[in-house]
């Protein structure tokens, strides 16, 4: 069994103006049954290090505070809180765990969109949009690469504004449609957990928050932002795509996902070509 786990970032819901949040980005890590338990382990034991064995009570990792270190990290310095996150990150890589996450520019998506590009959400709303193509993304990623005894579950942070449509569009895409493209090997999904008993979806949390935040700058959003900042996220977006399975867009399915996957490559938000180059990463 393969653990897909799923936070979001820059959700503002039907708000897709926010000049604040312009970018929505979904996804996390997935982590095979029998590392679960040395990966946890090993995120606990870099926050412990990190706090000197004084872990605040009732910790829990939020990436917009540790990178702004405030919360449990404010007396922290921006030098000790980035490079914390690099080595969650590190650990990550290290143990050749994999990411996923898909980003939507929201500007783009209110110019093009319509809402009835899917029979059963609607696609103004980017967290129902990314999550149905990360259905389609991880399924096949297991079926793929896997191999044929191979299984996933998805388990979301909660998000109860939009767990009806998610539990709908589930439904959807197991029974609805025809066999051959009923969802097989995620035998279960959708399912939602509290973030402060799982440092797994913290550390998720970490991923796309950081992957939002490159791609505000790399795409424009930030030009005011110190070059150091830049340079920051962009060596976090460079460990997370380390273990991306594939950058480019994995294509419908079938047809009853044809409109919502091409409308999706109008809206959505990548790095520009030969980044790497502008963020002192060699």
């Amino acid at each position: 069994m393969h653990f897909f786990y799923m936070d979001e970032t820059g959700c503002t819901g039907a708000a897709l103006e926010n000049p604040e949040q312009p970018i929505f980005v979904l996804g996390g890590i997935s982590v095979s049954d029998d590392r679960w338990r040395v990966t946890t382990d090993a995120i606990q034991k870099a926050v412990s290090t990190f706090f000197n064995g004084a872990v605040p009570a009732a910790f829990e990792l939020h990436a917009n505070e540790l990178i702004n270190h405030t919360g449990p990290f404010a007396g922290k310095t921006q030098p000790e809180c980035n490079a914390f996150a690099l080595k969650l990150l590190d650990i990550i890589v290290n143990l050749k765990h994999k990411t996923h996450f898909i980003a939507i520019d929201k500007k783009r998506l209110l110019e093009h969109a319509e809402g009835d590009e899917h029979e059963i959400i609607d696609c103004k709303a980017p967290y129902l949009l990314g999550f149905n193509y990360l259905i389609t993304y991880i399924e096949r990623y297991v079926k793929d690469k896997l191999g044929q005894s191979a299984r996933g579950m998805i388990i979301l942070d909660e998000k109860k504004m939009y767990q009806p449509y998610v539990d709908r569009l589930t439904h959807f895409r197991r029974f609805d449609v025809p066999n051959v493209r009923k969802i097989k090997w995620l035998v279960e999904f959708s399912h939602p957990v509290d973030s402060v008993r799982h440092p797994l979806i913290q550390v998720s949390d970490l991923v796309i928050y950081t992957t939002g935040k490159f791609l505000e700058c790399d795409n424009g959003y930030r030009p005011g932002w110190p070059v150091e900042a830049k340079n920051f996220f962009a060596s976090c977006y460079n460990r997370i795509g380390q273990r991306v399975w594939r950058s480019t867009f994995v294509d419908s399915p079938g047809d009853e996902e044809e409109g919502a996957h091409e409308f999706l490559k109008l809206c959505q938000s990548t790095h520009q070509g030969h980044w790497k180059n502008n963020y002192a990463l060699y």
